[in-house]
């Protein structure tokens, strides 16, 4: 069995000693050998007596300077041991709750007192193992005396300025202050803790502060320097301004929040604000679909006008599997590029239980929410709005934007984002427009159905790529990976979950947007087309639902609005304001295409009022006038044969022969490049075409020739018609 070096070192201190045993320490002043040290022994009287036990031989007894290098030489060897094995196992502290106490020290101290408690425990521990053998007085003096002449162990050696915690770091230990920590050790509760030093009491917030944090808690966000610059001429005089360094130290002990409020806004400083981590582990599939849309990042040809344009995504995700269930791509994100979506994703994956949304004009409308009619009433869809710019709820499908879109755009030619080199873009940017205008598109531009083609293997590629939100399986090579998205919603499926299937005959029906119109001798007015059927007769005077197919305005499917029963399929009939019906996505471009052409004309507006404040302001020398001479033009002193020169005339352009025109489109290119002939008839005619739907049709068409009708045209028929 194995002895511990403490009781070891404990039999050795004895009363009385052999020559032997003398020698071997080796102590100063004393001899190394066994008869030199009898001879000592005899010379100066030692008491001695006869050795019991086998061997026997004579025992001494040495003086108490002897006994006291005797005892500090046992000391030494202790100190220089492992001390992890020698600590004894004291009644007031337990070795293991002492060893926890420094492993995990209380949260509220800092880091400085935890490395300051460790010190002292270090110190306050070694001075119990050693008290043992001599006594707590005399391993106290041990333990400070080797500590002064640097004779402790280094691990310990380098914990005694620590465990001082005063600026001076060479300053040795003190007797009061290892007492001081030996009975802040004892009882109970934590060591650990006492131990510790206590900071001083807070000087309070300076006078100073609130002045201080006004200039610096601003959106612009001022530098501390320039804050302090400004600071004295803010403060009042009783209040002396602090130094840069005393400003620092204010600010450096605020917390990160309180230190960016007023430099952040309110929805900048949430990326430094907790959050809450959502989990759905616990969802099926199809439990709750969010979507979103994005602007693409690269440049694709324009189904209708062949020029380069950036479309609008909308993706719709499921959440439990992380799927893309659906996805649609417009002009715009739109209520019906939202449509599109969510019935693409509901064909896929089926009716969802929540669509979980932003605040966008595509998904807050009456054509979605609407009580009696809307789209997720007749589905049985639970609409969830998010609040207000918190774009961090829906962190999934934000995301995705970055997975699927942004890293497809940048495999294209025409990338657009922030991370495309300047110049590269700058240079494909110029080339599209160059090729478009010499040979009427561009190679580097894909074509719309190109662009779908794509966009759907996009989708494709993401719902087989595995994703970091599942859980991870094994594969058939050994290693392990994480499911797919396509994965995981064939998981759930094995598992027992069943979709809720939309039938083919119901699709176009449930997808189908209405609105309440009154019916009115038969006939029912939706978007300023009037339908008619022989049915609606008896209808007279009542409202109905009222189906439309935004692709198709020829027909509407009339029901009843309390049993939901089709009463007729009504037809386009006449329509006071153009002879062939308007769809309602036609009418929605229509709107769209307005709004562009007024916001265009506001900007040429700003650039004409820019270019002539800058001939207002340009510097111009002043020039010396001849004295006026008024001078008397008498009738009859004037040829009338005699051309006379006209002060401010314009140069007459010759008469052209005005060609035939088979088109509106003809005749109004034909005007624009030729202004000069305008007549009055002329002037009616073009401000009756502005206003049509053909022209709107081809008012991209119309800028891109530069002939598009301007408020300047419209001012010079306006003023000739005054005149």
């Amino acid at each position: 069995m194995e002895i511990t070096r403490q009781n070891t070192m404990t039999n050795l201190i004895k009363t009385h000693y052999s020559c032997a045993e003398l020698a071997a320490m080796k102590l100063p002043g004393l001899p190394t050998t066994e008869r030199n040290m009898r001879e000592v022994a005899n010379r100066d009287g030692w008491i001695g007596k006869k050795r019991a036990g086998r061997g026997g031989g004579f025992e001494y007894q040495p003086p108490a300077a002897i006994m006291a290098l005797i005892r500090e030489q046992l000391l030494v060897g202790m100190i220089k041991s492992n001390p992890i094995a020698e600590t004894p196992q004291l009644p007031a502290i337990q070795s293991q709750a002492m060893v926890e106490k420094v492993i995990v020290p209380p949260t509220q101290l800092k880091n400085w007192q935890r490395d300051v408690a460790n010190a002292r425990l270090a110190i306050c521990t070694e001075v119990r193992r050693l008290s043992g053998v001599g006594g707590t007085e005399y391993a106290i003096q041990t333990v400070i005396d080797l500590a002064a002449r640097g004779a402790l162990r280094p691990e310990l050696q380098n914990v005694v300025p620590v465990a001082n915690a005063k600026a001076g770091m060479s300053r040795a230990l003190s007797r009061t202050t290892i007492y001081r920590w030996l009975r802040e050790t004892q009882g109970s509760g934590s060591q650990f803790a006492r131990l510790a030093p206590k900071t001083r009491d807070t000087a309070g917030i300076p006078a100073w502060a609130s002045y201080l944090l006004s200039l610096y808690g601003q959106p612009q966000k001022p530098s501390l320097a320039f804050c302090i610059e400004k600071l004295a001429e803010t403060l009042p005089p009783a209040i002396v301004p602090p130094s840069y360094a005393a400003a620092h130290r204010f600010i450096q002990k605020m917390s990160n929040i309180d230190r960016e409020r007023g430099r952040m806004g309110s929805r900048e400083i949430k990326s430094i604000m907790p959050f809450v981590r959502r989990d759905t582990a616990d969802l099926w599939p199809a439990e709750i679909y969010t979507a979103d849309g994005h602007t693409f990042d690269a440049e694709v040809c324009h189904p209708a006008t062949g020029k380069p344009f950036r479309p609008e995504i909308t993706t719709v995700l499921d959440v439990a599997t992380r799927r893309a269930v659906g996805w649609s791509a417009g002009l715009a994100e739109s209520t019906w590029a939202v449509l599109d979506a969510l019935r693409n994703a509901c064909e896929t994956g089926g009716i969802p239980a929540i669509f979980y949304v932003d605040n966008g004009s595509g998904y807050k409308n009456a054509a979605m929410s609407d009580q009696s009619n809307g789209f997720m009433k007749r589905l049985g869809i639970d609409l969830k709005h998010s609040l207000p710019y918190n774009s961090q709820a829906r962190g999934i499908i934000e995301r995705v934007h970055k997975t699927i879109w942004v890293r497809g755009a940048k495999m294209l030619p025409t990338y657009m984002g922030a991370q495309m080199d300047a110049q590269a873009k700058q240079k494909v940017f110029k080339l599209t427009r160059k090729h478009i205008k010499e040979f009427g598109k561009s190679t580097l531009l894909l074509e719309w159905r190109d662009f779908i083609q794509w966009a759907q293997q996009q989708i494709d590629d993401y719902n087989n790529r595995p994703h970091s939100s599942l859980p991870k399986i094994r594969a058939a090579d050994g290693t392990k990976r994480h499911l797919t998205p396509q994965e995981a919603w064939q998981q759930a499926v094995s598992e027992g979950w069943e979709n809720v299937d939309i039938h083919d005959e119901d699709v176009d029906d449930l997808f189908r947007p209405q609105k309440i119109c009154k019916i009115i001798r038969g006939e029912v007015r939706l978007f300023n087309n009037q339908y008619f059927s022989r049915e609606l007769e008896h209808y007279h005077g009542e409202t109905a639902d009222v189906g439309y197919d935004i692709h198709d305005a020829s027909r509407v499917w009339v029901k009843e609005r309390r049993t939901g029963r089709l009463i007729c399929i009504a037809y386009f009939e006449a329509n006071k304001q153009s002879y062939m019906p308007q769809t309602a996505k036609e009418q929605a471009d229509h709107q769209r295409t307005k709004a562009r052409l007024k916001r265009v004309d506001i900007k040429r507006d700003d650039i004409l009022e820019e270019l002539e404040g800058s001939r207002l302001i340009e510097y111009q020398e002043t020039e010396q006038l001849p004295p006026m001479v008024i001078e008397h033009n008498h009738p009859e002193l004037v040829d009338p044969n005699e051309t006379q020169p006209q002060a401010d005339a314009e140069l007459v352009t010759p008469m052209i022969e005005r060609p035939p025109f088979d088109t509106s489109t003809q005749k109004y290119r034909w005007l624009m490049n030729h202004k000069h002939w305008w007549t009055c008839k002329d002037a009616k005619w073009l401000m009756q075409y502005v206003i049509e739907h053909e022209y709107f049709d081809m008012q991209d068409m119309y800028v891109y020739e530069g002939i598009a009708w301007t408020k300047s045209e419209e001012e010079k028929i306006r003023g000739t018609k005054e005149k």
